[in-house]
């Protein structure tokens, strides 16, 4: 069965830091680390006080921008996305660019769905105390701020239809455990 382990999200990310030297680019690696592992760990605030006030998301679906925009909004986007149990994907990064302001991840993706909420959308063939999870290709672009803090994020993402959601065990990330 394959497994969802959300760890895996920053491990290039410590790599790079390993041996990075220059403070701003490890300014921009330790905030999207730590942006992640509260996203995967589940700790909105922290997760929130990674951001600037006035975040902007966009989550590019063909030409539609179906991204949060704003705190409140993009708080609340993460409470669902938090209480669905889809906050603990797996994002395997294989590739970072680093820019100046910007940092650009590519990599596969595993986003994990209960048996429940794909029951609720059709899925007659899921059993419900299950996970389930989307797979694909993600490239997301995360512009800084002068102050390090996070603006955004530009996601471009291709992933399998809830349809064809396969089943997996989740290995859940604790936010602040050692990892």
């Amino acid at each position: 069965m394959t497994t969802v382990d959300s760890r895996r999200n920053w491990a290039l990310i410590d790599t790079l830091l390993e041996d990075e030297t220059d403070s701003w680019r490890i300014q921009m690696l330790s905030q999207l680390k730590e942006h992640v592992q509260a996203e995967c760990g589940g700790d909105l605030d922290a997760l929130m006080d990674t951001l600037i006030d006035d975040p902007q998301f966009h989550n590019w679906s063909g030409n539609n921008d179906i991204g949060p925009k704003g705190y409140d909004d993009l708080r609340s986007f993460y409470e669902n996305l938090i209480a669905s149990g889809s906050n603990r994907f797996e994002y395997a990064i294989e590739r970072i660019i680093i820019g100046d302001d910007t940092l650009v991840t590519e990599g596969e993706i595993k986003v994990p769905f209960a048996g429940t909420m794909l029951k609720a959308m059709g899925r007659e063939d899921v059993e419900e105390d299950a996970f389930y999870a989307t797979t694909g290709r993600t490239v997301t672009f995360w512009p800084f701020s002068t102050d390090g803090r996070i603006i955004g994020e530009d996601i471009y993402s291709m992933t399998s239809d809830f349809s064809d959601a396969i089943a997996v065990e989740l290995k859940p990330y604790t936010y602040g455990e050692n990892s």
